[in-house]
């Protein structure tokens, strides 16, 4: 996260929260096992075990609306991912411009939350840019002055295309 931004002319500003990881649903010979997504080869804390996938992916549905944990990735088979589910208040980050505050603010498009608000467009775009990559947004857009949506900046996932069919990696 960038430390120089934040709290810079804040008043009574609150701490940013920790992010959480995606979490992935993984067929584990004859049960579903809900865990952490973890890719720097630490062990991932398994938050549920189930009998089958289709319980297992009912629950973790219900646990990204009830949680900050951003998206789950179901693996089909042990290198492709056949879907990725998202939690609703992680599909869109937004750069928008409040005339109000005369700063360009980055929020989730669906929560009272703001992550930041800069006099600086750049600044605000950049930051918004390492927000979307620790927190796991979907989507970043990057809205004019006026409103208008001028770029959108899709999650690593989606650009890298893992649900489509041939596209195989290790966990």
């Amino acid at each position: 996260m960038d430390e120089e931004i934040l709290g810079t002319g804040s008043i009574g500003a609150i701490s940013v929260p920790a992010s959480k990881p995606p979490i992935e649903i993984v067929a584990d010979g004859r049960e579903s096992v809900v865990r952490e997504f973890v890719t720097d080869g630490t062990k991932p804390r398994v938050l549920s075990r189930y009998e089958n996938r289709r319980l297992a992916e009912r629950a973790v549905r219900k646990q990204l609306s009830n949680s900050r944990y951003p998206c789950a990735l179901v693996w089909e088979t042990k290198h492709s991912v056949g879907g990725l589910l998202w939690n609703d208040q992680f599909k869109r980050l937004q750069v928008t411009y409040s005339p109000l505050l005369a700063a360009w603010m980055v929020a989730p498009a669906t929560d009272e939350f703001m992550f930041c608000a800069l006099d600086d467009n750049q600044q605000a775009c950049r930051f918004a840019k390492s927000i979307q990559r620790d927190y796991e947004f979907k989507h970043l857009e990057l809205r004019t002055k006026g409103g208008a949506v001028d770029r959108v900046i899709d999650h690593r996932f989606l650009r890298q295309s893992i649900t489509d069919s041939g596209v195989q990696f290790s966990r």
